[in-house]
């Protein structure tokens, strides 16, 4: 066993043994992913995406506000219902995984293999110096010190989300081009320009409707959700789960925040807020983590009961 100078075991493979012994303690919880579950899920999330364009479309100016909230909250609820698709938890057919994932980021620009491959790494790596997350908001944990300016700037590259709207430019650009990813392996590139290609494709169908019908359609049912409503609501799921943490301490229990919240906000996120769970056990389907969340709370060094209360403590901070 690897000792310290002083003959003491390193706190940190202490903690490895720990987690690992809690995991295998927690094995009971596993279970095979229920596709039908999962096609509800998306199914739902398309059905409010599709009145959302019923009501963006009419002609008033109100309804067209709703529905633009509406298309965009789905959009990130999208995103959320990827996550589970890229972990391959949506399905037992990995192929089936990859089809609905690939579908489920389209509307926020999001490759599905870029997702999946940065985010197996931020599962490996967090805790470390190595760790990085694929979508970029700058000062990703809240680490620096900032002045009033500062901190303005970084909360609006957070919520506008500019970051992941250029590396989408950037990366559409190497896919037209057929150029390989830097970090990835040759199958990870071309799935990425196939993502890509694909975005790329839809937005120029739309496009031509529009175009077609002589309208703002995809002003209305795209551009307007994603970047004003989409952006925002994703970033702030997002927000909670590591800002404020350890995160260069190894320890699921000090580097990431769980939030108890109702079963409405818990159905948005898809369970995005049982996050210290999610890290514990990446492979545990998403809809068992309020059981482990009921196994392992009193580990929790960073709890939340609800958003409201998690954003209000942050604003007052």
């Amino acid at each position: 066993m690897d000792m310290t100078a002083g003959g003491a075991v390193d706190p940190a493979i202490e903690n490895h043994q720990q987690v690992s012994e809690l995991r295998a303690a927690m094995k009971h919880l596993r279970s095979e992913p229920r596709g039908w579950l999962f096609s509800l899920k998306f199914s739902l999330c398309v059905l409010l995406t599709t009145i959302g364009v019923l009501v963006a479309l009419q002609p008033v100016w109100w309804c067209r506000v709703a529905g633009v909230v509406l298309i965009g909250c789905m959009f990130a609820h999208a995103a959320e219902l990827q996550h589970e698709a890229l972990h391959n938890l949506a399905y037992r057919s990995r192929r089936a995984n990859a089809v609905s994932g690939i579908a489920l980021g389209l509307p926020m620009l999001i490759s599905f293999a870029a997702y999946k491959a940065a985010h197996m790494r931020h599962h490996r790596d967090l805790g470390t110096p190595m760790n990085r997350e694929f979508f970029d908001y700058g000062d990703q944990y809240g680490r620096e010190e900032r002045s009033k300016l500062g901190a303005f700037v970084d909360w609006s590259v957070r919520f506008t989300m500019v970051h992941h709207y250029a590396l989408f430019v950037a990366n559409l650009g190497r896919s037209l081009l057929g150029r390989d990813f830097s970090g990835e392996s040759a199958r990870v590139s071309r799935r990425i320009r196939r993502d890509h290609r694909l975005v790329l494709g839809a937005l120029l169908a739309l496009s031509a409707l529009s175009w077609s019908l002589d309208s703002m359609v995809i002003v209305w049912v795209w551009l307007l959700p994603l970047f004003l409503v989409a952006g925002p609501v994703h970033a702030a799921i997002e927000l909670p789960e590591h800002f404020g943490c350890e995160t260069l301490n190894r320890d699921p229990f000090a580097n990431t925040r769980t939030i108890r919240s109702n079963r409405i906000l818990t159905w948005f996120t898809n369970g995005n807020n049982f996050h210290v769970e999610h890290h514990l056990m990446p492979n545990l389907p998403l809809e068992r983590l309020p059981d482990l969340h009921n196994e392992v709370q009193d580990r929790i060094r960073y709890f939340n009961r609800g958003y409201l209360d998690y954003f209000g403590k942050l604003l007052r901070r």
